[in-house]
Parts: structure tokens; C-alpha cells; sequence
């Protein structure tokens, strides 16, 4: 069913809601109309020449991106020297490092103090907007006090997040280039001065200011392809303490398809299948998006029989999906094998959904899963993860925002030496949040 209706045209738009409002129509995710298909046109483009968007030549250089940050990630791990240690910043930070490079050319620190402010604005937007999201659908609640002082607190936090990524923007007009675009940034300034010279600056972005929508999008592609991603990440490492057996097969399997003298790379992803169906089951097992985005006809609609007037809000429950017996077997049970056929070959289901499907599926689902492999395989490779003394097994309970996330815990690691004959890569035209 969730498939049928959002493959079709009709059922691109979104629901005029104090939620969407919030936003003004800015953005990828939640504009509409015009503007969305203008926008997401536009983004793939650009977006496949970063290599995001299919496996191709292009995954090369993002590799080389992720891989930078790989290396650094392993290192902020190491200094830990098995004492227990919250992962949680060292993967926010590589993670967000990775779309930092391919949006706007910059790299945080782990120590930096503008990377924690950075880190609490999106936490506490995600877990705001999963506050706020009820009014969706009962309006009423509206005007319950948590809910004004959510709003209230949604405000600042969208204000702090715009001016930062406005001086980002200013930062790039004095330095733009159009015969050397470093980001995304640079494309859209490179199609701003496009649309001016050809007297169509108005028209572009559905008439939109133009900056306010380029700090939507980059608002729009932190919110799906940072936090996702970290959650994710916690959620494997969640999966591995609750099931050593299961990390053992990925470690074994790692040691004799890789070897122990380099880390992981994206061609060993093919004959890697233990390590690619435990992150596939992981996905299925965590489901951290589990309502998904909602969608709304343009026009009147009727999907099997049912009839659904323009303007409804149509949810996918994704995390049903994911948990539904007669789709899986024992779907609470964590069994990567099920995601392996008779041979030990990779199957991925139709009914495995993890980043939507349709017209308004995940702009940037290769390059979360190329994310995903590279940080996971190579911390596995890397690292023995077991409990502190006396804590006990995280819960898979999790916290509820606009995604899941696992409640906070602490691991020890051990490592698992490697002889590495490699030097961390760093694109040249990248350079640290703060330096002058």
C-alpha cells in the first residue's frame, strides 16, 4: 500500500500544518509543488557530482571524504585507552564532518566549542520538532504550556541555526568562485548569479528569498543525513553489546575478506555480506524514523478502493513495517541472517523500507550507506566493544523525537591493532570551523 500511493504524482504534496508552517515552505523536505520539484532536481544534480547519489565513478571521491573522517574517528576512539567513554560526540562529529565537506567546505574539531553548540542545536531541534509534532495532528494541543514553550524554544534554536549557517553564506559570497565551486554552497550562489544574468532571479525558487532557502536546504540535509546517520550508528553499537555473537561473525568475516593490514573500503562491501545484513538489520531492528514524513494528495485520490480527499495527511508507519509477523520472522528477535538467501547472499526485501520509498524517498540513501559501512566496518575492525563493569545492557526501549534514539550508555574498547601503511586524507579545499 505504502509503496502504490507514493509512487504516485499526487501524493508528493505535504499537509498545510503549524508544523509546515513553521518552516514557510522553505527547504527540500518540506516544500511542495514547484518549488520541491525545482529543488530536488536541482540537488540531485549536484549532489551525483559529490558522488552521493548512486554508486558509480563518483563514489571514489566521496569515499576519499568519508575515509578522512574514518581515520579521525578512530583516532578521538583510541584516546579513550579503554576507559568507558560515551561514543556518541566522537560519531557526531565525523559524521557531521562528512556533510560539513560536501555543503559547505568546513571541518569541526572534537574539542571545538562551536561543534558542541553546533551538535546541541540539532539534537535539541530534533528532539523539539518530535515534541511539537502532535499538533499535526490535534490541533487543539496547541495551546497546551509544553507545547508554547516548545514552540517558544523551536524559535531560538531555528534563529541560532540560521545565523550560523547565514555567516556560512556571507563567509562564501566573498570568496565565491564560479570556475572553482567547492560545495553546495557554491552551486547555489553559482546558480543564483545563473538566474540574475538571465533575468529570471525572480522566478528562481518558486520566487523564495533566495538565502532563506539555501539555509533550508542545508537545515534539511543536517536534519536527514547527520543525526540519522549517528542514531543509527549508536543503535549498531546498542545491537553488537546485546549480541557479542553477532559482532564476532562481522569480526571474522572482516579479518578474512580485509585483512589486518588496512581498513575497510567500499569495493569490499561486495564480499562482505555478515557485516552489510548485521547494518541492514540494525536499520530494520531500530527503525529510527519509525512515522516517516507525511505526505498529502494534490487532488482527491483513491488507493484500493479507498478514497482519500487532497489535503489529508498520509503516514507511513515504517516501524510497522519493519515489525510485522507476517512479514518477518520473530521480527523483535536481532537475526541479520534474514537478510541473507540460501547461498549467504545479500536479500533485501521489497518490504525493507529504510529510507522511504516514492517520489519523496531519501534524496542521499547511497551515501548513508556508504556512511554506514565505512564507519561500522571499520570500527569493528578496529575495536573490541564490551560494557563497563556493573552497567547494564542499554535499553532498546529509546528515546522519542523526530527520530528514535538509543538512551545514553557507555562502552570500553580494546583495540584490535592494525598495520595500517596509509596517510589520512584531507581535501585540499577544506579547512576547520574557526581558522582565519
Amino acid at each position: 500500500m505504502i509503496r502504490e500511493c507514493f509512487r504516485r504524482e499526487e501524493f508528493t504534496g505535504r499537509p498545510d500544518t503549524p508544523f509546515m508552517q513553521t518552516l514557510n515552505g522553505f527547504g527540500i523536505i518540506n516544500s511542495t509543488g514547484k518549488l520541491w520539484k525545482d529543488q530536488r532536481r536541482f540537488l540531485h544534480e549536484k549532489l551525483r557530482q559529490f558522488g552521493m547519489t548512486y554508486m558509480g565513478n563518483g563514489k571514489h571521491v566521496m569515499e576519499k571524504r568519508i575515509m578522512t573522517e574514518v581515520h579521525e574517528y578512530i583516532h578521538n576512539l583510541n584516546v579513550s585507552e579503554g576507559q568507558p567513554m560515551d561514543m556518541a560526540p566522537a560519531i557526531s562529529v565525523a559524521v557531521s564532518n562528512v556533510i560539513c565537506s560536501i555543503m559547505m567546505s568546513v571541518r569541526f574539531s572534537i574539542d571545538d566549542p562551536k561543534f558542541r553548540r553546533f551538535n546541541f542545536l540539532i539534537e535539541e531541534g530534533m528532539r523539539l520538532f518530535g515534541e511539537i509534532h502532535t499538533v499535526d495532528y490535534i490541533p487543539t494541543v496547541q495551546y497546551f504550556p509544553s507545547i508554547l514553550t516548545a514552540k517558544n524554544k523551536i524559535a531560538k534554536n531555528r534563529e541560532e541555526m540560521q545565523k550560523f549557517y547565514q555567516d556560512v553564506i556571507d563567509d562564501h559570497k566573498k570568496s565565491f568562485d564560479g570556475s572553482n565551486i567547492r560545495d553546495l554552497v557554491d552551486f547555489y550562489l553559482a546558480e543564483i548569479e545563473k538566474a540574475k544574468q538571465e533575468g529570471r532571479d525572480e522566478e528562481l525558487f518558486d520566487g523564495k528569498n533566495h538565502e532563506e532557502q539555501i539555509v533550508q536546504v542545508i537545515i534539511d540535509l543536517f536534519s536527514a543525513g547527520m543525526e540519522t546517520i549517528k542514531t543509527t550508528l549508536l543503535w549498531i553499537n546498542v545491537f553488537m553489546l546485546r549480541n557479542p555473537e553477532a559482532m564476532k561473525r562481522v569480526q571474522d568475516e572482516l579479518d578474512q575478506v580485509v585483512g589486518r593490514h588496512r581498513l575497510p573500503s567500499i569495493e569490499d562491501l561486495q564480499y562482505l555480506p555478515i557485516t552489510e545484513s548485521t547494518i541492514l538489520e540494525s536499520m530494520r531492528r531500530s527503525s529510527i524514523v519509525p512515522l516517516a514524513t507525511t505526505h498529502s494528495p494534490t487532488r482527491d485520490v483513491e488507493v484500493n478502493g479507498y478514497k482519500i480527499p487532497a489535503g489529508s495527511h498520509v503516514i507511513p508507519l515504517i516501524n510497522s513495517v519493519h515489525m510485522d509477523p507476517n512479514l518477518w520472522e520473530k521480527p523483535e528477535e536481532f537475526n541479520p541472517r534474514r537478510f541473507l538467501d540460501s547461498e549467504g547472499k545479500v536479500r533485501k526485501p521489497e518490504y525493507f523500507i529504510p529510507f522511504g520509498v516514492g517520489r519523496r524517498m531519501c534524496l542521499g540513501d547511497v551515501l548513508a550507506r556508504m556512511e554506514l559501512f565505512l564507519f561500522f566496518a571499520s570500527f569493528m575492525h578496529s575495536f573490541n566493544i564490551t560494557l563497563p563493569q556493573g552497567q547494564p545492557l542499554p535499553s532498546l526501549k529509546g528515546n522519542v523525537g523526530a527520530t528514535i534514539t538509543p538512551e545514553a550508555f557507555k562502552v570500553c574498547l580494546t583495540p584490535r591493532p592494525l598495520q595500517l601503511n596509509t596517510t589520512t586524507i584531507e581535501p585540499h579545499h577544506m579547512r576547520n570551523v574557526g581558522s582565519n
